[in-house]
């Protein structure tokens, strides 16, 4: 009986990172039943096979002018009109967001730090970042998006600039926006798919 509903204290940041690997709302609690627990360790192992089955197929089956346009998509001062700038200290969200970037046609730059990620804002001309809210913490994002904004004001570079996160709450939401982000996207079910949409239509 106690092993039924014993749970597992985890920090919060962290678990709704976890979930929003998968694209799915944590439970609004501190801790995780143990089954739950399992059942989330089998979801992002299914979304790690479908990364890996994603990305063999984008070796396999090239589309060679998008491929052209990635050779060198790090340190580039020019780039084709379409470049981004991933930024997420979780590794397997930076490379499943680069495969689908580079599918698109987009030169992808990666930062999983917020100074990595302004030293690469500031030597490339940036059409699109995309930053996590919480990179660890949500002080960081912030920081990192005030100074996004501040770069390409000053620069007048017109870089649209997203957070993605797994947080629900409005407040982040409207503080985000309210600093001169262009869009705000949930961690939710289907969000890489809104992402994408979001990114080609602008």
């Amino acid at each position: 009986m106690s092993e039924e509903k014993r749970t597992i204290e985890v920090d919060t940041e962290f678990l709704e990172s976890l979930y929003g690997l998968v694209g799915k709302i944590p439970p609004g609690e501190k801790g995780i039943n143990v089954d739950l627990l399992k059942d989330l360790i089998l979801d992002i192992k299914r979304k790690m096979e479908q990364i890996k089955t994603e990305a063999i197929e984008s070796v396999t089956n090239p589309k060679p002018k998008k491929q052209e346009n990635n050779l060198e998509s790090d340190g580039m001062e020019e780039s084709n009109g379409k470049s981004i700038l991933i930024v997420d200290d979780l590794g397997v969200i930076t490379y499943q967001l680069g495969v689908m970037f580079r599918n698109l046609g987009y030169d992808v730059t990666i930062a999983k730090e917020i100074y990595d990620a302004i030293s690469k804002y500031k030597k490339n001309n940036y059409k699109l970042v995309i930053m996590d809210l919480f990179i660890p913490t949500d002080r960081e994002g912030f920081l990192l998006l005030d100074e996004l904004v501040k770069l390409s004001k000053m620069n007048d570079n017109n870089t649209v600039i997203g957070v993605m996160t797994a947080s629900s709450k409005k407040e982040h939401r409207q503080l985000c926006m309210k600093k001169g982000a262009d869009f705000y996207i949930e961690k939710v079910e289907d969000w890489q798919n809104e992402l994408i949409e979001y990114c080609e239509k602008n």
